[in-house]
């Protein structure tokens, strides 16, 4: 049996590819896609709205990405910060009126943005757009994970959140490549025309591409929560203190994550504003290469996520744990030598590994959180957890677009360049966040104090019949 075979079945056999689960990993798919396409076009707009690239990027020697990197980390914290500033609040409200909702008036403002990004004349508009695009981005993504929580039971949960991750991954594979065609079909339509309008013509295409996802947003349902509920569950909604009102272990816990989210937020942020910028730099100049190397590490992540995920779902709680400590500290000390790479393979096989780890870590992390807490909380605590995430990113870009440009060759400790520096500094990050979940995430303790929780509640109820 084949591995594709092998998942169909899984998913058939235990009723998981439900309307909802196949219409948000679809979404998921289109969208990644969008962006996947979309961000490897961005430095070569930037750099021909400001005037600096007026040929082909094939037909030159070099093409200097970084300095596109202050507007691309602009981009991103842009971005991330209105994302920080709604995420929460979409949580919080998309428990109270329903996922549906924000999720398609996310994605209608995703397809609008689209055609925008086609008509900006300077790169300053690019970035009030990517602010923008964070709105859309907090209406769809952190109701689209709680949706998938209250559709699935919590023995797939693990499952169902890495077939979310792999739709990513799908979309993160072929991304890259639909931007790179939309380029080269850009190139023999406009043939003579300035480069600037050579860039622009992409967005549209891959606008056009990826415009299904907002009618599939329209064929969702709202998920009705289990009757079945659990004792903890049904004594949380006695309370209304919501979240204040959770046992010290689970609240200990999640104060960790949020840290953690809050670090990795910083990291990846960094990585963003100028992970393609270094490719472009150190690695390839000609999108098609730049489009190769993002899609083959994409797909060494897609390749092992659902296996993974389907042994972690099987696994205990402690070591769930281990696994994910494990695989995220790899993942932050692989991260560390990238700067140092030059070679064109090379780079490809640490970015395959890098990818393999992080989509082990991303499903694990999301499905132990979500089993923390009720489902009627989930939303405002993957809000949260996605407003941290995002307040590290409004930072985390501007801090390695900085470093990596203001120091981009100079040496600042022996043999380490501000370039190497940048990639240094997010793994650093990454591996403080990853100590605080060891220290303060503790399975038993959490167990333990549930089953106490459950137990208060049980008595208090047959006080209250006998009253």
């Amino acid at each position: 049996m084949s591995a594709l075979q092998w998942v169909l079945a899984s998913m058939h056999g235990e009723r998981l590819l439900s309307r909802n689960v196949a219409g948000i990993i679809l979404i998921s798919f289109l969208v990644t896609v969008g962006f996947g396409a979309v961000n490897l076009i961005v430095p070569y707009y930037i750099l021909a709205l400001k005037g600096l690239l007026v040929e082909l990027p094939e037909k030159l020697g070099t093409v200097r990405a970084e300095r596109a990197a202050l507007e691309i980390g602009a981009m991103a914290s842009a971005f991330m910060a209105t994302r920080a500033l709604f995420a929460a609040a979409s949580g919080w409200l998309s428990d109270r009126v329903g996922r549906k909702p924000l999720i398609v008036t996310g994605m209608s403002l995703y397809t609008v943005l689209g055609i925008l990004y086609a008509l900006t004349t300077a790169e300053w508009q690019l970035i009030v757009l990517r602010a923008v695009q964070g709105v859309a981005s907090a209406l769809v993504w952190p109701v689209a994970e709680a949706l998938l929580m209250d559709t699935v039971a919590p023995g797939l949960r693990t499952r169902t959140l890495s077939l979310y991750i792999i739709s990513a991954n799908v979309g993160q594979v072929v991304g890259p490549l639909i931007g790179s065609a939309a380029y080269e079909a850009s190139k023999r339509l406009l043939e003579g025309h300035p480069v600037v309008d050579i860039f622009r013509a992409p967005f549209i295409l891959i606008t056009i591409a990826t415009l299904p996802a907002v009618a599939v947003a329209a064929t969702l349902k709202e998920a009705v929560a289990s009757t079945a509920r659990t004792a903890s569950e049904k004594a949380m909604e006695m309370f209304r203190g919501g979240l204040r009102e959770l046992p010290s272990p689970v609240k200990r816990a999640l104060t960790a994550f949020y840290a953690n989210g809050l670090l990795n937020g910083i990291a990846m942020g960094i990585m963003t504003s100028i992970m393609i910028v270094y490719i472009i730099d150190f690695i390839a100049k000609e999108p098609t290469k730049v489009a190769a190397a993002m899609s083959i590490a994409g797909l060494a992540g897609l390749l092992v996520s659902y296996p993974v995920a389907h042994i972690a779902d099987k696994l205990s709680d402690t070591d769930r744990k281990r696994l994910l400590i494990a695989s995220y500290a790899l993942a932050r000390l692989l991260l560390a030598t990238i700067g140092f790479i030059r070679s064109y393979p090379l780079f490809i096989a640490v970015a395959a590994a890098l990818s393999i780890l992080m989509n082990i870590t991303m499903p694990l992390l999301r499905s132990i959180q979500a089993g923390l807490i009720p489902s009627r909380l989930r939303g405002r605590v993957f809000g949260l957890q996605q407003a941290f995430f995002n307040l590290g990113m409004v930072a985390g870009p501007l801090i390695g677009a900085y470093i990596y440009r203001r120091y981009y060759t100079v040496e600042i400790v022996a043999g380490v360049t501000g370039a190497q520096a940048a990639f240094i500094f997010a793994a650093v990050l990454g591996l403080a966040g990853i100590t605080l979940l060891t220290l303060y995430y503790n399975p038993a303790a959490i167990a333990k104090a549930w089953t106490l929780h459950r137990s208060r509640s049980e008595l208090g109820a047959a006080a209250t019949a006998e009253k």
